[in-house]
């Protein structure tokens, strides 16, 4: 198994750490994360629910539903309103964590873009990544949806 990757929250109330290969690696331009954002998108590593657990302080939750009728959880410092990881009730193995949130953000490498039908027209997307219009064909750990 890999080293613990380390995050947390901009004022520190909040840290986390999670252990496990990541599942999938993107940039999820849904209008939901361009919200949650405050940009044109978030870049998420999905990983392991099992490897995953909250070393210090407490997120504050924020629920509610997809247009699949999902549950969402969005956690995010109580504090500074940092955004810290997701959840989501059709799959409860995995952890998305929000990158910016990692101690060491570089090894981050997104494998593609997703709700790229809810893309903003001034976001530059490299052109290297696939693009997908809503979920990837055959992935079977989708966030939202």
């Amino acid at each position: 198994m890999a080293e613990a990757r380390r995050g947390g929250c901009l004022c520190g109330r909040v840290r986390y750490e999670s252990a496990g290969e990541p599942l999938f690696s993107l940039l999820c331009h849904c209008r939901d994360c361009q919200y949650q954002s405050g940009s044109a998108f978030i870049a998420a590593m999905r990983v392991p629910a099992v490897g995953f657990r909250i070393t210090a302080g407490e997120p504050k939750l924020f629920v509610s539903r997809s247009d699949a009728g999902n549950e969402i959880t969005r956690a995010f410092c109580p504090e500074c309103g940092c955004p810290l990881f997701i959840r989501v009730s059709s799959r409860p193995d995995i952890v998305g964590l929000r990158v910016g949130s990692l101690d060491d953000p570089s090894e981050f490498r997104p494998e593609a873009n997703i709700f790229v039908k809810s893309a903003q027209p001034w976001d530059y997307m490299n052109p290297d990544l696939p693009q997908h219009h809503t979920y990837p064909p055959g992935r079977a750990y989708t966030a939202e949806g």
